[in-house]
């Protein structure tokens, strides 16, 4: 204002303006100064970085005397890595990834913890796009292989099943004539691979290795494996005929690795379900099967023909449904729905994207048993004591995390 002839500006007007100014335009003053902070700290600290440690993991792993086994799949790789690790473990110095040590940086990580005094180091490998298993495969140069399973996980990324297929075949694109095994159980694996391969296995068996009286429960696992004048007798507490395959690559590698038969088979009896990888145990007389990491169709189908055969007063199965599967996903649950119907009594679905389908799937499957929808999950599993009895069997599988609805 003027004032005697001078302008005046009045501050509490002007504070009052820069204020709302602040407020209005905040927002994208912090975006103009945070991200380009980011991308500087990205570009010039935490790349440069993580190149370092990779470089030094490349160059550490070459020089690593010990045998180096590399796991790959897109389900199963814990549980076979876990196995693998048991049994070896009976004669060896043995170490493997832990946890979800799967990608560059965390394999890098892992190697650079090891002593070099390994006598067999075991790496479970991650993939989510194309290129990630041959990545892995340069750090590692990794001299055994095995390939897991294949199925509909990360379609999301991966787009279709074929750039899947592929990536996890990068593994035998990069070993060459060196031993990778292979799972003939797994439908895309069988389709790619000839039975007659000498490193193929299922559950009939694996190099000259044949499987016979197979007995699985929900308490474990027993069968016999004979290889010319070679007999094991299999007693794991591993549950699900799913199993048989992977235990027998383990002792086809184990037997020539240099175990006994009796190293071999104490090594199988102490295999034992990973944590929530089909895991029993006891709630108030009913027995619960924890398989909610359990994160692709095959999976939950062999969990599902357990449930079936299983002498139960009801059979529960309780499940999310699964994620990442692309255009895939309604046909893929309601095949899941129709297998639900002839193996639960007692069904329950967490309430997402996916229920209608598993819904739809019951429906033609002809479900006549209980069905309940559940809108908080969380509140479902911490009274999961009230809703069991004594002489049920409960089976979980898969558990979805809070980004997918």
């Amino acid at each position: 204002m003027f004032f005697g002839g001078r302008f005046v500006i009045n501050l509490g007007v002007l504070d009052a303006l820069i204020m709302v100014t602040m407020v209005l335009f905040w927002p994208v003053l912090m975006v103009c100064i945070v991200v380009p902070i980011i991308w500087i700290g990205e570009t010039f600290i935490q790349r440069p970085r993580e190149r370092s440690i990779i470089a030094k993991a490349t160059k550490k792993a070459e020089e690593i005397s010990g045998i180096k086994i590399a796991i790959v799949g897109s389900y199963g790789k814990t549980s076979m890595k876990e196995m693998l690790k048991t049994v070896l473990s009976e004669k060896f110095s043995v170490l493997a990834t832990p946890g979800n040590k799967n990608t560059p940086l965390g394999t890098s990580e892992f190697i650079d913890s090891l002593t070099g005094d390994e006598d067999i180091v075991i790496f479970e490998m991650g993939e989510s796009h194309v290129g990630d298993i041959a990545e892995l495969c340069e750090i590692i140069k990794p001299n055994k292989g095995i390939i897991t399973g294949i199925s509909e996980a990360h379609l999301e990324t991966f787009g279709t099943l074929k750039n899947l297929e592929n990536t996890i075949f990068e593994l035998v694109d990069f070993m060459g004539n060196k031993s990778v095994y292979k799972n003939l159980d797994s439908e895309p694996i069988a389709n790619r691979v000839e039975s007659s391969d000498p490193l193929a296995y299922n559950k009939s068996g694996v190099h000259d290795w044949v499987v016979s009286d197979i007995e699985s429960s929900l308490h474990g696992l027993k069968f016999v494996v004979n290889k010319g004048s070679k007999t094991i007798w299999v007693d794991s507490r591993l549950v699900g005929e799913h199993h048989v395959g992977p235990l027998v690559a383990c002792i086809d590698i184990a037997d020539k690795l240099g175990l006994s038969l009796a190293e071999i088979a104490e090594g199988v009896q102490h295999t034992k379900a990973f944590e929530h990888r089909m895991q029993p145990y006891h709630l108030h007389g009913a027995l619960v099967i924890d398989d909610t990491y359990n994160g692709n169709p095959a999976g939950i189908y062999s969990g599902l023909e357990l449930l079936r055969e299983s002498d139960a007063k009801r059979r529960i199965y309780v499940t999310p449904g699964l994620v990442e599967l692309g255009d895939k996903s309604a046909s893929i649950h309601e095949k899941i729905g129709q297998k639900i119907a002839i193996s639960a009594d007692v069904v329950v679905l967490m309430k997402n994207s996916t229920t209608e389908f598993i819904e739809s799937g019951l429906r033609t499957g002809g479900f006549s048993g209980d069905l309940l929808i559940v809108d908080s999950p969380l509140r479902f599993y911490e009274n999961l004591d009230q809703f069991v009895a004594k002489g049920d069997v409960v089976l979980m599988q898969n558990d979805w995390t809070d980004n997918y609805a």
